[in-house]
């Protein structure tokens, strides 16, 4: 029931007109980064940091991110005051099943995204950037593909806690806008950085998952590391460059594994 369940709602999400709609816009703001940035393209190939591959990745850890966030919020909103859930519930289905089913179906339609936009880059890129920069292309797909299902994550449970649709939407979009901007707005003014060193923000980045995905899309870029500065000598030096990855990706999975689990206790504890 739940592979059904899944499939349902992933047809339902990504039909929806705002996954349409986000769809096309990220793989239309894509197309213009590659056509704007394709003579850095050229020079520096997609293996490198460089305007038009670190404009690619921001623009891909931002908009499925928000993508992914609200749906999550709005779609399991939606089902409570639908009273899917509850029905659910009647037949049989605990709160987990629930919750990764539609988990599952809006990271799917973030993923979609994802492939359009990063198909269309590969089309208008090709021939022009080296093959050998290509596992690179496709391993900075994943980890956006990675910081979208944590997005989804987080989105589900604030469609878990709230009460209608509405309050879901404001929530979603806050905390989006606290993680790709704010939290480190906050912790710079807080003077944090200068309090405690690297170490804090080596924190700061494991306390945010667009930043854990940001820091190791740019570790793939630059292997020497240049192109993070203080924060990427640290954790070099530290860990070393495969340490380094491991962390941040072990920091995405906690961050996708406790919102779902904490989303399950709250939905197995409200009146549907």
């Amino acid at each position: 029931m739940t592979a059904a369940l899944v499939t349902f709602q992933a047809r339902s999400v990504i039909r929806g007109r705002w996954s349409i709609v986000a769809i096309l816009g990220f793989a239309i703001a894509a197309a213009v980064v590659a056509f704007l940035g394709l003579g850095s393209f050229r020079q520096l190939g997609l293996g490198a940091v460089g305007p038009a591959a670190v404009s690619l990745l921001n623009l891909a850890l931002l908009l499925p991110t928000a993508q992914a966030m609200l749906l999550g919020a709005l779609a399991l909103s939606g089902e409570r005051e639908s009273g899917f859930l509850a029905a659910l519930r009647a037949r049989g289905m605990g709160p987990l099943a629930a919750i990764l089913a539609t988990w599952l179906a809006v990271t799917l339609s973030a993923w979609l995204s994802l492939v359009a936009g990063f198909g269309v880059v590969a089309i208008i890129v090709a021939g022009n950037v080296p093959a050998g920069d290509m596992p690179v292309f496709f391993a900075i797909m994943l980890i956006c593909g990675a910081c979208s299902a944590v997005a989804a994550a987080i989105g589900v449970l604030v469609g878990a806690v709230v009460t209608n649709r509405l309050q879901a939407s404001l929530v979603a979009i806050a905390a989006w806008f606290l993680l790709a901007l704010g939290l480190d707005l906050v912790v710079i003014g807080l003077g944090v950085f200068l309090a405690l060193g690297e170490p804090a923000i080596l924190l700061a980045v494991l306390a945010n998952p667009i930043e854990s995905a940001r820091v190791a899309a740019l570790l793939l870029l630059d292997a020497s590391s240049g192109a993070l500065g203080t924060m990427g000598v640290y954790l070099t030096d530290s860990l070393g460059r495969t340490g380094s990855m491991l962390l941040l990706v072990l920091a995405l999975g906690l961050w996708t594994v406790l919102p779902i689990g904490v989303a399950s206790l709250v939905l197995g504890r409200r009146d549907l």
